[in-house]
């Protein structure tokens, strides 16, 4: 396809994704939903051996899937008869070589970065793509893709797709590559000046001090959180380094998922997704989204629950759009400690969120932070500078008074080491070590 091609393509889906806003009620949401539902089901599930059987049986009766599963069945998910081997051979080699321009059977193949247990392979084709690409521009560009704009992507993985997506002088994508060493990404972000700057929140803060230290001097005009949670830490350190709001961009292996709106509000892209609610806690709005992609055709995305936890937003959101309003993406179930209780047998969650303010209200001059469960009643904590004993008290006061308000039993809280991690790793501020048994529920 010649790049000529390719551009019109992508201002094609620039253009369908920019129509598909206009979305007025639910009602419309869900009529456009169904349609695509139906197009999707007769015309490519079909295709897809683990799908086909089902015909034209109603959208619940269709099995729901996990990650695990999805991997499981990747052969028989995908409608190119790609065989999931092939296909890991190829993203390991783009992942050793840096060059992610190879595909097999002129289909790219990626590589997820493994955060919630084995690495999951996906892949997308050239339509695929330059969809993601226009939806992408559609949300996040409202002043349209012809006014100027200079866009620093900071990513563990790169794209061909990236130059489809400059137009010349006036928008300008640019990716870099976080394995490389970071002093070189901070120099080579000098050098570009980017006027919107997207990256993992906690890439991101690490630019903010290379600003703050006069290593560097940019000035962009957006921040575009993206891959991980954005945790209070780096948005206060991001925000008062750029002085804008950090928005945010909600995307996984699976697709494109949400996207904050110019009232800082995150709604899920309901335009391209079915989602369904799996509760983790109604009383406090907590729940997993299954999710159905309308539009991936290579590997159908059918019905697949996600392991992350997002809290719908109680009020409607002011911007006036119908898709699911979020007040936060608080992390992964995976990130619930479980503790157990204050009486009686079982456990209680404590969620993520509610871990990562105590600390911080404890200790605000906290740089970095870490909270793991690494026993069944044992916490593990490393902060950045060091914990003198005093703040050690503080922190410890504060979680007990977490615990007790959620009925649970104080654990014991051990201090560690800050530990560093490469820029590839994603950021996980709270994490369960250990499994939790299925009686250990009761």
């Amino acid at each position: 396809m010649s790049r000529v091609t390719e551009g019109l393509g992508l201002l094609w889906q620039y253009a369908s994704a920019r129509r598909l806003r206009r979305f007025r009620s639910r009602a419309d949401v869900v009529k456009h939903q169904q349609k695509q539902w139906r197009h999707l089901a007769d015309h490519v599930l079909t295709k897809s051996p683990l799908y086909a059987p089902y015909g034209r049986r109603q959208f619940h009766d269709y099995p729901l899937i996990d990650k695990q599963q999805w991997m499981k069945h990747f052969n028989d998910i995908n409608t190119l008869h790609v065989v999931l081997e092939d296909a890991m051979r190829v993203a390991e080699e783009a992942e050793r070589t840096r060059d992610f321009n190879p595909m097999l059977k002129g289909t790219a193949v990626g590589m997820s970065t493994g955060t919630s247990g084995a690495r999951g392979i996906f892949l997308a084709s050239r339509s695929e793509r330059l969809r993601w690409a226009g939806t992408l521009l559609a949300k996040l560009l409202p002043a349209g893709i012809f006014a100027p704009a200079r866009i620093a992507l900071l990513l563990r993985a790169g794209s061909n797709l990236y130059e489809t997506l400059s137009g010349g002088v006036r928008l300008r994508f640019q990716h870099f590559d976080l394995a490389m060493p970071f002093d070189q990404v901070i120099a080579r972000l000098d050098h570009f000046q980017p006027t919107i700057l997207v990256g993992p929140p906690s890439v991101i803060a690490l630019v903010a001090a290379a600003v703050k230290s006069g290593q560097i001097n940019i000035c962009p005009t957006r921040i575009i959180a993206v891959a991980e949670v954005l945790d209070p830490l780096d948005a206060a350190r991001v925000t008062d380094t750029f002085r804008v709001p950090i928005e945010q961009i909600y995307q996984a292996t699976e697709g494109f998922l949400g996207h904050t709106c110019a009232q800082g509000v995150i709604h899920l892209n309901e335009d391209c997704l079915i989602v369904e609610r799996d509760w983790i806690d109604r009383a406090t709005r907590r729940f997993a989204p299954i999710i159905t992609d309308l539009y991936r055709s290579t590997q159908p995305v059918i019905r697949y629950r996600l392991n992350d936890i997002l809290v719908e937003r109680e009020q409607a959101c002011p911007c006036g759009s119908p898709f699911i309003a979020l007040e936060r993406i608080e992390g992964r179930e995976d990130d619930i400690v479980w503790l157990p209780k204050f009486a009686g047998t079982g456990v209680v969650p404590m969620f993520p969120d509610v871990l990562s303010r105590a600390l911080l209200n404890a200790i605000p001059s906290a740089d970095q932070y870490q909270i793991e469960q690494c026993g069944p009643a044992t916490l593990r904590i490393g902060v950045s500078p060091t914990l003198t004993s005093t703040q050690q008290d503080n922190v410890r006061e504060a979680l007990v008074e977490c615990t007790r308000r959620i009925g649970a039993a104080v654990p014991q809280i051990e201090f560690d080491v800050w530990a560093e991690r490469p820029a590839t790793q994603k950021c996980r501020r709270v994490r369960r070590l250990i499994d939790v048994p299925g009686e250990f529920h009761a």
